[in-house]
């Protein structure tokens, strides 16, 4: 039943986002309580109300259409609309994702508030699993494999750094969205370079508790959890200049241009080159950058966003 009623929903967000004009004939589902979205996509299902909460996590489909599948954004234009004709609370998972959204949206809504997503707590047990093949020093990516990510550049950035003849190698491990094709092909075409894939969780700790650096020069992201997750092991990330991941890390990681494989690969260098102070020097100072991102902080956040929602006056809906 529920993989029927999921495959009804999403052809009818298929049929929303081709015909929006669709709305006068059919009517969207109407729900008299405020109503939490944890993705502006799940608002074209729903009419939406002033005292609704939604969660914001990136602009990206707008923003950078290119690097989603086809229809994704005439999808979020839906979305949005909808949600700057509502005027809903708006929380948002960074302070660059709400700048984002003010950039194109404005600020005119009642609530527009920054939650930051916690690190996973169960991630830091102590059962882990080694991922055969892996040699003993290695970078580590994790995340969807695909454009979005950069990881074609972070191969080239590695083949070009020569690492792979001082025994490092580059394990990129994931599941795939757009792009992804094009990336393993390359990884296969690369000396050191291995991409085992979806790992699961007690392997991801292996890899975290034993990698060398942590590389993400994303070209988009909305918070960046596998850069504070690996920050919480100590390693130290590699990762794009501005935006997200560098609101996330602070002013410790190493910071290249995303766009520029000779400065990956130099980054890349500067990570294998650390010496053992300052290593210890930058993580503790990562490790101070992260602590904001607990779930403590998580639930006073989201306790207040809901507060304000379920005590609002009742308004009228709005298409």
């Amino acid at each position: 039943m529920a993989r029927v009623l999921g495959r009804l929903a999403r052809m009818e967000v298929n049929m929303r986002a081709q015909w929006p004009f669709s709305y006068q004939v059919l009517a969207p589902i109407s729900h008299s309580r405020p109503m939490v979205f944890t993705d502006p996509r799940e608002c074209v299902l729903y009419q939406m109300k002033a005292r609704d909460v939604v969660l914001c996590h990136d602009m990206g489909p707008l923003t950078h259409p290119d690097l989603y599948s086809p229809g994704v954004r005439e999808l979020y234009a839906l979305a949005f609309d909808r949600i700057k004709a509502a005027k809903p609370f708006m929380l948002f998972v960074s302070e660059a994702s709400r700048s984002d959204f003010v950039r194109i949206w404005g600020s005119d809504f009642p609530l527009m508030q920054v939650v930051y997503p916690p690190i996973r707590t169960g991630m830091k047990r102590d059962d882990a699993r080694a991922v055969p093949g892996i040699p003993a020093k290695f970078f580590l990516t994790v995340g969807s494999i695909g454009a979005r990510k950069n990881q074609m550049r972070c191969i080239e950035a590695f083949n070009a750094s020569d690492l792979a003849n001082e025994g490092y190698a580059y394990v990129i491990c994931g599941g795939p969205e757009p792009g992804a094709e094009q990336v393993i092909k390359l990884a296969q075409d690369t000396p050191g370079v291995m991409v085992p894939g979806y790992v699961s969780d007690e392997e991801l700790r292996w890899l975290y508790k034993n990698a060398n650096g942590f590389v993400l020069p994303s070209l988009l992201e909305g918070f960046g959890l596998p850069a504070a997750e690996a920050i919480d092991y100590g390693l130290v990330p590699l990762l794009g200049r501005g935006g997200a991941l560098q609101e996330v890390a602070g002013d410790s990681a190493v910071y290249v241009d995303p766009l520029d494989v000779a400065d990956i690969s130099a980054g890349m260098r500067s990570l294998a080159s650390l010496s053992d102070e300052e290593r210890d020097i930058r993580v503790t100072r990562l490790r101070n950058s992260i602590k904001r991102f607990s779930l403590e902080n998580a639930v006073v956040a989201w306790r207040s966003a809901l507060i304000l929602a379920a005590s609002s006056p009742s308004t009228a809906l709005r298409s």
